[in-house]
């Protein structure tokens, strides 16, 4: 297939949803990798505004504080999008914030996510309209659960549109699937949260200037806390 010229003049841009709250070193090795490996031009931290699945999250702004810290790499940014739908009380969907960034940034787009989050992609708001604005870049560990996807729809899906060479995502601006491999830090942002709660160290896992960003603003202090 031959490259469409005005594709070929288009960035590759990572788009990196997620609650970071907060932010951790696994999130930043995932976000290094792409960038490095996939030779991205762009990678964009989305954090979230309100919670599809109503979770309580700390305020948004010691979340994006905590994001704009943790970026020292120059092709890494944050966008408030999803944070300034939430002023409105709006929930972002995921559909949604995609087809922004498909009709807004002029970009070969690519929605980052975790293999165990792809399982259950198909209880998600018009999951199956994900592809119709950007590829899947799904990030999985060297044991892959996606060999055995046990939904038959979901199998369907992950099958028809998985492709394994990187550079035939650059031929079109939406529809494949690529799976990227990494051995990240496998560590969930509530683990963090219940380490701090308990007193527990945290250096492993998030950057000196995050944890010192959380002492000083009193962040996950007592369980169920949310400032």
């Amino acid at each position: 297939m031959k490259l469409d010229h005005n594709l070929k003049s288009m960035p590759l841009v990572g788009l990196f949803g997620g609650a970071y709250d907060p932010i951790h070193n696994g999130h930043l090795m995932i976000a290094d990798s792409l960038t490095n490996k996939l030779k991205l031009d762009q990678l964009i931290f989305i954090p979230t505004g309100i919670s599809v699945t109503d979770k309580n999250l700390t305020s948004a702004d010691h979340r994006l504080n905590m994001i704009k810290l943790a970026l020292t790499n120059s092709k890494l940014n944050v966008s408030t999008y999803e944070i300034d739908k939430s002023l409105n009380a709006e929930k972002s969907f995921t559909f949604s914030t995609l087809e922004h960034f498909f009709e807004k940034n002029n970009a070969i787009n690519f929605f980052i996510m975790g293999s165990d989050n792809f399982l259950k992609i198909n209880t998600w708001k018009n999951w199956d309209k994900l592809l119709n604005y950007a590829h899947i870049i799904l990030v999985d560990r060297k044991i892959s659960s996606l060999s055995s996807i046990k939904d038959d729809e979901l199998k369907e899906f992950y099958e028809q549109h998985l492709e394994e060479n990187f550079n035939n995502l650059k031929l079109k601006r939406n529809g494949y699937i690529y799976k990227h491999q990494i051995d990240y830090i496998d560590i969930a942002s509530s683990e963090i949260r219940e380490r701090l709660q308990l007193k527990e160290e945290v250096s492993d896992v998030i950057p000196e200037k995050i944890k010192s960003y959380i002492a000083d603003n009193n962040l996950y202090k007592s369980f169920g806390q949310v400032t």
